[in-house]
């Protein structure tokens, strides 16, 4: 079988099947099956892949068909121009999530008293990962109630920074310390009965990364509560949320008098990363 014909049949495979980005994920599958670039599979369309290759990226178009995503697949995923490594015990980064490490940022570098740094619910660690990555200095810490996730945190740690920050096993920032000049999470916040219906139609990702409570903000009050007591004075608290969350999060933390409380969008405009500040 060409380069050529492998991409197309995993293509309509793809497509026949349902999947929203067909022609990609099949591209992708097939530059790793062959061990190169995208580049190279379009320029050498007509070289032949081989039988074991061949093997290989049948055994992948069919892990996809049964609906493992692609990251689980290869084993890994980029994020914030890293390459991080992530499998079933961890939810998969998402694009949306770099606005958050963006946003930090943004405030760390205009903060330079701002030093202590702690992530909730870190899973692959992949925003204090990225933070630590830019090289600010910053004293970085995270948590998760996983212990494979954080299994998965530790490996990635190594991988990429070449050290392992410190962290902590425990619910939120349950054993986290303090006091800390910034918090930073992507917490559960789909609605149990939302997070029911995907689990039991086979969504690979765990549960317990996804499940936010009955209405999708029982993990999201819990932590605005638990940060006001482990962050400093004029501390920052930055949380991932659904768009259609982000006028009841505002109120929350207006009701606790939280300042210069504002969400900030991705680039699709939606409202993603919701900030605010401990009076």
């Amino acid at each position: 079988m060409t380069i050529a014909r492998a991409l197309r049949r995993g293509e309509d495979l793809f497509r026949a099947a349902g999947c929203e980005t067909p022609r990609l994920d099949a591209l992708v599958l097939l530059a790793a099956g062959i061990r190169r670039d995208k580049a190279f599979v379009f320029a050498h369309g007509e070289a032949e892949l081989g039988p074991r290759c061949e093997a290989g990226y049948e055994d992948m178009l069919g892990q996809r068909l049964a609906g493992r995503p692609v990251s689980y697949i290869l084993g890994r995923k980029e994020f914030y121009g890293l390459d991080f490594f992530v499998d079933e015990r961890v939810l998969v980064p998402r694009p949306e999530t770099e606005v958050l490490v963006d946003t930090a940022l943004g405030i760390l570098r205009g903060q330079p008293w701002m030093r202590r740094i702690h992530d909730a619910c870190t899973g692959t660690g992949c925003i204090p990962i990225a933070i630590a990555s830019g090289g600010g200095g910053w004293e970085l810490s995270a948590s998760d109630i996983s212990a494979e996730a954080l299994e998965v945190f530790r490996l990635n740690c190594a991988n990429i920074l070449g050290r392992v920050l410190a962290h902590t096993r425990g619910d939120l920032l349950c054993g986290a310390g303090g006091p800390f000049d910034m918090i930073t999470a992507n917490p559960p916040y789909l609605q149990s009965a939302d997070c029911r219906r995907m689990l039991e139609s086979g969504w690979p990702e765990p549960g317990l990364a996804l499940d936010g409570g009955e209405d999708g903000l029982g993990v999201v009050r819990r932590l605005v509560e638990e940060a006001q007591a482990c962050l400093a004075e004029g501390g920052f608290l930055l949380m991932e949320a659904s768009p259609e969350q982000a006028d009841a999060i505002l109120g929350m933390l207006g009701k606790r008098g939280w300042g210069e409380a504002r969400a900030v969008c991705d680039l699709a405009g939606r409202r993603r990363v919701i900030v605010g500040r401990r009076p």
